[in-house]
């Protein structure tokens, strides 16, 4: 996953639901899935059950 850094300018933030924006929502799950697994906070198979749950989820909207 390629790193990328947001910086907040100030401006109103659009209000962004789980239907409409269905890949952002996969990707930052995934993302924050990834950085606790690095950190060593969820094990392995943790990971692996929480990462394919999230999958689910995401293709009951699709």
């Amino acid at each position: 996953m390629k790193f990328r850094e947001f910086i907040y300018t100030g401006e109103p933030v659009p209000q962004i639901t789980e239907t409409e924006h269905l890949a952002f929502y996969l990707l930052f799950q995934k993302a924050l899935l990834a950085a606790l697994n690095q950190r060593g906070l969820l094990t392995h198979f943790e990971y692996d059950l929480c990462h394919k749950e999230a999958e689910k989820h995401c293709k009951i909207y699709t």
